[in-house]
């Protein structure tokens, strides 16, 4: 059983200061449910930019505990988007056959930045490195079967560690990103090509909707081809 009480007391040595380029200055625990499949997803960072203030105001009235545990605060979200908007789901499941419901999800940067107009900007070299000796303290708490590193951030964050275990790449599902390609293909061809999807995409629907239906098809027929032999 994994003992959340230390996950939050090892992140507590880990707060920063309130003078630094933090938007949040505590770093949190990933969402881990009941029935863990020992699964971890990452995707790079929270975005906690000046369009996510509804977001950043609710985390601002948690106190330091619950700001650690932020990914169980969020209500039917955990709080990553490309896990919430359905796109991280529909590639585990399909290429993995693994149900989201025992999926770990978090980011691989625990801290957030933005720029000089308040966007949201890629986590500096600092954080990273911060984020990387955190998690050589969590990952053997935490003792995954398998992590599935999402960009490439996420990936030199991981690869870091020098974690022993089982550890897959994945591109990130960034919308620029993924619309450059996704368009170039049928949504018809892409599904008959992958019935794995296929069937994802029809017994959860609710993962397509809102915008980028295409990409979000697109990225687990990506998954389903980078782990074909993952199973």
């Amino acid at each position: 059983m994994i003992d959340i009480k230390q996950l939050i007391n090892i992140c507590e040595n880990y707060i920063y200061p309130s003078n630094e380029n933090v938007v949040i200055k505590e770093p949190y625990i990933p969402y881990i449910p009941a029935d863990w499949s020992g699964v971890l997803v990452l995707a790079e960072s929270q975005n906690l930019s000046v369009n996510n203030l509804d977001y950043i105001n609710f985390l601002n009235k948690l106190t330091v505990t619950e700001r650690i545990q932020r990914l169980e605060k969020s209500g039917e979200s955990v709080g990553v988007y490309p896990w919430d908007d359905g796109s991280l789901k529909l590639a585990v499941q399909a290429s993995l056959k693994i149900e989201p419901s025992r999926v770990g999800v978090s980011n691989a940067v625990l801290w957030s930045q933005r720029g000089d107009n308040s966007e949201n900007i890629n986590p500096d070299l600092n954080l990273q490195l911060r984020s990387t000796e955190l998690w050589k303290e969590l990952l053997p708490m935490l003792k995954p079967k398998k992590i599935i590193c999402c960009g490439k951030i996420a990936k030199n964050v991981i690869d870091a560690t020098k974690w022993s275990g089982d550890i897959l790449h994945l591109r990130l599902p960034a919308k620029t990103a993924m619309s450059r390609v996704s368009g170039m293909f049928k949504e018809e061809d892409l599904l008959n090509r992958y019935p794995e999807v296929a069937d994802i995409v029809n017994s959860n629907p609710s993962w397509l909707e809102g915008s980028y239906r295409q990409n979000k098809i697109f990225f687990a027929c990506h998954a389903v081809s980078n782990f074909s032999n993952c199973n």
